[in-house]
């Protein structure tokens, strides 16, 4: 829930709360590095009036150096003045002398239109040694068509500078189809992963993406292959979308992708063989759940831990310096190691941390449902009490003192300045710290109260999902844009699937899709029959609440 904002706190940055919870300059030195040690240091400057040679003290003990913390730091301390490399000097006369580097940063587009063919030649040879890659985007320079010989030598370092650089992005993808050989060099790169990424779910550069459709998907693996498949049913050409989606189950780096990418074989096939494999998958996924339900796939494996002892002895677990340190103990234990380790946290406030413990044991083979403090859920209705233990599990695995990379907090990953507002603007809680939300009975309250609100406007766990990750202005943007989850959507009998892998922020697509499986699970725990069919139906029928599907159709 690290980017959850509601509608009136866009306006609102990280603000100043003073609160109780702020440690001292002097146990900040002496705390372990992490993130829980990070959290505390951005509160201190924060929340107190720090002195530039503290904050500069503070600094050199970061744990991860970066983002909201690493901004106030330099606000007080300034930046680290790092050594850069001046390459002001280099020119045409000496750039054959200069380090590589700065050969890198000055060899452009422009820097060698300045020069005469022969001295480009030159240059070319001349650094060829220590900078190939630079030496051939020289000479593909002089080319008649740069792009087609970065493809023919499989230069994709090149070819990507030159579609950066390019002022018509589209006509520079269409003019330039690239090679299958090619295309498997440049599928791993992140640039590339990203550009297919944004091309297809958004549905842009259409030209190119009919020539992606007719590549061999031998040339693509696992997630790229998927993005392929996709784009190959957004146009309406499934015979090759089921190519590119064989290929990435063939190629799948985890389980639940596998399962996700045969899923589709299946919606195009109608073949069941291909859902009773699904079933059979040791993931719990919203597919593998799907498939056992329409191919009797038998029972779902999952453990749902009952300890009898209440509190683990001289164990905090609502501090996170506590977690930390145990989380760095186990990260590489042996299989015999954390089950000997992880069987003294069976307690019941401590059921979170063992199962984290044991699922890390088993190799997450085996599923942990655990439902800590109950007694503190805060409702008597079952869909609802289902709905926090699925995004608790999500968020937390339900321990209670987790501190995300952004500062997030506890079970329920509030931000502080979220926290802050609820607790002392909404809920008036007398006192309140934002520490407060390591403690499983107010993470429980805030997670009913921002639940209420967000049902205002969304009824289906998945929007609900969407918002609780996203935000609800993003929710909001998303449902009333009114190609997605909606009635008159051209792709009807792959509804409402293709609508959920086109979701356009990617964490919150996948976030939803795992608190959903999460709610089945825990539904069923709670001993209410429920199908996951009916929640696939209900994405593409508005319901009486759902305000802004309701408004986005009228």
């Amino acid at each position: 829930m690290e980017s959850l904002v509601r509608f009136c706190l866009l306006a609102i940055s990280f603000a100043t709360f003073l609160g109780a919870n702020v440690l001292s300059f002097e146990e900040l030195k002496h705390s372990p590095k992490g993130l829980a040690k990070d959290y505390y240091i951005y509160r201190y400057l924060n929340e107190t009036k720090p002195k530039k040679s503290e904050a500069k003290e503070l600094r050199s003990t970061i744990y991860r150096y970066s983002g909201s913390l690493k901004k106030k730091i330099e606000e007080i301390a300034g930046a680290i003045k790092e050594p850069k490399l001046d390459c002001s000097g280099v020119s045409l006369a000496n750039v054959v002398d200069a380090n590589s580097t700065c050969q890198k940063a000055v060899i452009s587009i422009k820097f060698l239109e300045t020069m005469s063919k022969e001295d480009r030649d030159k240059l070319a040879r001349d650094i060829y040694q220590s900078s190939p890659d630079l030496s051939n985007f020289i000479i593909g320079f002089d080319q008649s068509n740069p792009v087609k010989y970065y493809i023919d030598t499989n230069d994709t370092i090149s070819y990507l500078k030159y579609y950066n650089l390019s002022s018509d992005k589209e006509k520079f993808l269409t003019d330039n189809n690239i090679s299958n050989g090619f295309l498997a060099k440049l599928a791993p790169n992140w640039q590339f992963k990203t550009l297919i990424n944004d091309i297809v779910i958004n549905q842009k550069y259409d030209e190119f993406r009919k020539y992606l459709v007719k590549v061999d998907e031998k040339s693509v693996e696992g997630d790229m292959a998927f993005l392929f498949g996709l784009n190959a049913l957004l146009l309406n050409s499934d015979d090759d979308a089921l190519r590119f989606f064989r290929q990435s189950a063939s190629t799948a780096t985890f389980i639940s992708k596998k399962d996700n990418a045969n899923f589709w074989v299946y919606l195009i096939t109608k073949d069941k063989k291909i859902l009773k494999e699904i079933s059979k998958s040791s993931d719990i996924n919203i597919y593998s759940l799907y498939a056992k339900e329409f191919s009797g796939g038998g029972k779902i494996k999952i453990v749902v831990p009952r300890p009898h002892i209440e509190t683990l002895l001289n164990y905090d677990y609502t501090d996170p310096f506590v977690w930390q340190k145990t989380r760095e103990k186990v990260q590489n234990m042996s299989k015999e190691e954390l089950l000997k380790f992880g069987v003294k946290f069976f307690t019941q406030n401590t059921v979170g941390e063992y199962s984290y413990m044991m699922e890390r044991a088993h190799n997450y083979k085996l599923h942990f449902y655990p439902m800590p403090f109950m007694e503190h859920i805060g409702s008597d209705d079952v869909k609802r009490q289902a709905l926090i233990l699925a995004l608790a599990r999500q968020e937390s695995r339900f321990v209670p003192s987790a501190i995300s990379s952004s500062y997030a907090l506890g079970m329920m990953q509030f931000m502080p300045f979220l926290a802050n507002h609820i607790g002392k603007k909404e809920l008036k809680i007398q006192n309140f710290d934002q520490d407060d939300m390591f403690k499983p009975e107010i993470a429980y309250k805030f997670a009913n109260h921002h639940l209420d609100y967000l049902e205002k406007y969304l009824t289906n766990p998945v929007f609900i999902a969407y918002a609780y990750n996203g935000g609800i202005g993003f929710t909001k943007r998303m449902l009333q844009k009114g190609d997605l989850f909606s009635q008159n959507s051209k792709y009807k009998k792959y509804e409402p699937f293709l609508s959920m892998e086109l979701v356009p922020y990617a964490e919150s697509r996948n976030y939803a899709k795992k608190v959903l499986s999460n709610y089945i699970i825990y539904l069923a725990t709670l001993n209410s029959s429920t199908k996951i069919s009916q929640f696939f139906e209900s994405l593409m029928i508005p319901g009486d609440g759902e305000k802004f599907r309701l408004n986005a159709q009228n």
